[in-house]
This record gives C-alpha cells, sequence and structure tokens, in this order.
C-alpha cells in the first residue's frame, strides 16, 4: 500500500509541476503548510467557507483517470481514503485544533461517498471554444475543468444569500483563474512558425481568442447574477477577462521556461491586489516584449 500511496503522490505532483521539480514540489507544499497556519490564526472570518477547501479533492477525484487500474486492488477504496486524508491532512488539523469535529465528521462521510460514488460514462461535452488556440479544448478535456463552473455558481448564490462581497470577488478570481489554465499550455516552436500571421497579428488573434473564450464562461455566472437581480456587480465582470490576457502576454514572454512564466504570473496578481492595479502600467511595455518574443521563435 505505502509503494502505490508513493506513485500516486508522485503522479499527482508531475500533473502540477514539472518532472524532478523538487523546488517546486518544496514550494507548493509550503503553499499548503502556509494556508493552513493563516486559517488557524484567522479562522473565524474563514469558519463558514472552510468546506471549500476540500473540493478540490473532489475535483481531482473526478477527473482522474487511474481509477480502473486501482479498482484491481481489492483495498483500494482505502487507498483512495488514505491519499485524499494526506493530501488535506493540514486542514484536517486545523479543524481538530479548533474542535470542529462536527466539520471534521461530515466531511470524512462525503469522502467515504465520493470513494464509492459509480462512475459514470457520460458523453463528451462538445466545447463552444474558438479553436484558434486548440489548448482551450484540450485543457478543460484533460483537466475536467468544467465541473468547477457549477461549483463556482453554488457560491455565486451563497455569496448573494449572506451578503458576502468577498465571497463574490473570490468567484470572480477563480472565474478568472480558471480562464489562465490554457495559457499555461504551450504550442510547439513549428506551429508558430507555420502560421501565416506575423508576430503581431499573430498575438491579437491569441489575445481575441481569449477574450472569447473568456467570454463563454462569464456568461452563466452572468446569468446567475442578473436572475439573482445583482445587476451592480456585472459590471465586475468585465475584470475576470483582464488576467488571462497578462498570462497569455507572459506566456510568450516566457516561452521557453514556463516556470518563470508561473513566478510572474503570481507576483502579477499579488501586486495587483496590494497596489491596487499598478502592475497594469506595465502593459504596454509587456506586448512589446511578447511580440519581440514571437518574432525570434519565428526567425529562430
Amino acid at each position: 500500500m505505502i509503494t502505490i500511496l508513493k506513485y500516486l503522490f508522485l503522479i499527482r505532483f508531475r500533473k502540477l509541476v514539472a518532472k524532478d521539480d523538487n523546488l517546486a514540489v518544496l514550494l507548493l507544499i509550503l503553499v499548503y503548510l502556509v494556508s493552513a497556519i493563516l486559517i488557524y490564526i484567522n479562522f473565524e472570518a474563514f469558519r463558514n467557507y472552510v468546506l471549500f477547501l476540500f473540493l478540490e479533492v473532489v475535483i481531482y477525484h473526478l477527473q482522474r483517470s487511474d481509477l480502473e487500474f486501482l479498482k484491481m486492488k481489492r483495498n483500494y477504496k482505502v487507498i483512495l481514503f488514505i491519499e485524499y486524508f494526506i493530501y488535506l491532512l493540514p486542514f484536517y488539523l486545523v479543524l481538530l485544533l479548533k474542535g470542529e469535529f462536527i466539520f471534521i465528521f461530515v466531511i470524512i462521510l462525503f469522502k467515504i461517498a465520493l470513494i464509492n460514488l459509480p462512475k459514470y460514462n457520460l458523453k463528451i461535452i462538445k466545447y463552444p471554444f474558438d479553436s484558434f488556440n486548440i489548448y482551450w479544448h484540450i485543457s478543460f478535456r484533460k483537466y475536467k475543468l468544467v465541473y468547477i463552473v457549477p461549483l463556482l455558481i453554488i457560491v455565486v448564490f451563497m455569496a448573494v444569500n449572506y451578503n458576502n462581497q468577498n465571497l463574490l470577488y473570490a468567484v470572480f478570481l477563480g472565474l478568472s483563474l480558471l480562464a489562465c489554465v490554457p495559457s499555461f499550455e504551450r504550442e510547439t516552436t513549428e506551429e508558430i512558425k507555420r502560421n501565416p500571421f506575423d508576430a503581431e497579428k499573430y498575438l491579437r488573434f491569441q489575445l481575441k481568442n481569449s477574450i472569447i473564450n473568456t467570454a463563454y464562461l462569464v456568461f452563466p455566472i452572468a446569468i446567475t447574477l442578473s436572475f439573482l437581480l445583482e445587476w451592480e456587480k456585472m459590471i465586475f465582470l468585465i475584470f475576470i477577462f483582464i488576467i488571462p490576457l497578462y498570462n497569455l502576454l507572459l506566456k510568450y514572454i516566457y516561452f521557453n521556461n514556463s516556470f518563470l512564466q508561473q513566478i510572474f504570473f503570481v507576483i502579477f496578481i499579488a501586486g495587483s491586489l496590494v497596489l491596487f492595479g499598478v502592475p497594469f502600467l506595465a502593459t504596454p511595455f509587456i506586448y512589446k516584449k511578447a511580440i519581440k518574443t514571437l518574432k525570434e521563435l519565428k526567425t529562430c
């Protein structure tokens, strides 16, 4: 069992970071630990939303493709339970230290139900995305990202019901980050070279593609806000488009180094939140830098 769990952890991390990138794995673990510490310190503010911390495992379980292989082991359900328990151990410790035994009991029961949930063979979802950037289709099919949208709609209902503006803004940020996922994928250099457009036109079509496809994600949230008569919140939907566009520019600036793209993406998000959008002033420079890199890729 220990050997199987070891390989499951390796497979999981390889989906999130580059192979043999131990530093990235360590940083990921530190993020989990620091998040748990911050939630422990500010538990009263997070208490009503603590269950959302465990949704990540639900999404991972729904999209994993190795369940049929695991079922060859008689104790595969025990293996899955231990795997999911270890993933979220820091958050379980927070609940334990805060004496939230009911939360722990409910979460454990839910995990058992999730593991025993029968798998249905649903028809392949046909996404409406513009196909100029095929990685929108690839990413959503590969990572089953479509499951996140209904969860965000549920959170919108909760935010409006409890009159929690911060939770609603978190939904907008989450939707924006969801639209960033295709930008972390990379077409080959040969694909860029074979494209008949010059560097600037190619980048503009990529930006246009990002706007169109992000709009498909924003549409269900916009309908939900309209249904709830939250008209004044509709204006904030515009900001959902900004982060994916910047991530697309960073992709082409650091086309040969995805790790640097991830680092500067985090810096950009943090800087925008802390400095009230000051990083946006660098837009002309970032745009020109992305075009310059594309020109180099086309001529190399």
